[in-house]
């Protein structure tokens, strides 16, 4: 299976417990910047209700693109309705999330990201540089670990970006 590679920053949202706030945090596990607009904290909001307490891995598309501002593109969640999902699976954490699809999660500016089973090649032909960097190839069988960087993320996922100005091989 493979999800397009975005190129945006990586970000944990943390849901909370009831009454505490909405928190996104980026890789080096530091409070993001970035403050969501209004209409995406209502979009987060719905996900708490959904949710509960969750950690919500996905891509924050504002800081590194010109055309795309303003969205979270989910690609999995970590912690869902109090419980660490940690050692289950991608493909655990991909059903819950085909699930939030169902109950209208995936809204204007908080997006589950599209997962295809077929015709990788296309998709990263299709990536353009700016938005789409490449394709990330994920294991459904493979064990969730908490990480925010790619070397610990080898065991259910491998990102492939296409060359351009900021990578070039």
């Amino acid at each position: 299976m493979a999800e397009q590679k975005w190129n945006g920053d990586n970000t944990l949202i943390y849901t909370g417990k009831p009454g505490e706030p909405i928190v996104l945090w980026n890789r080096h596990h530091e409070r993001l910047n970035y403050q969501p607009c209004p209409d995406m904290m209502k979009e987060l909001e719905y996900w708490k209700e959904v949710a509960g307490e969750a950690i919500i891995n996905a891509e924050t598309m504002n800081r590194c693109t010109v055309d795309v501002k303003d969205l979270l593109i989910v690609h999995c969640v970590m912690a869902w309705q109090g419980q660490l999902l940690l050692g289950k699976t991608w493909g655990d954490s991909r059903a819950i999330l085909d699930d939030c699809i169902s109950k209208g999660l995936s809204g204007c500016h908080v997006q589950i990201s599209k997962v295809w089973r077929s015709g990788f090649w296309d998709l990263f032909h299709e990536a353009d540089g700016k938005v789409h960097e490449g394709i990330i190839l994920k294991d459904p069988k493979g064990k969730l670990v908490y990480s925010t960087t790619p070397i610990k993320d080898v065991s259910w996922q491998l990102k492939i970006r296409k060359p351009c100005k900021k990578y070039s091989f």
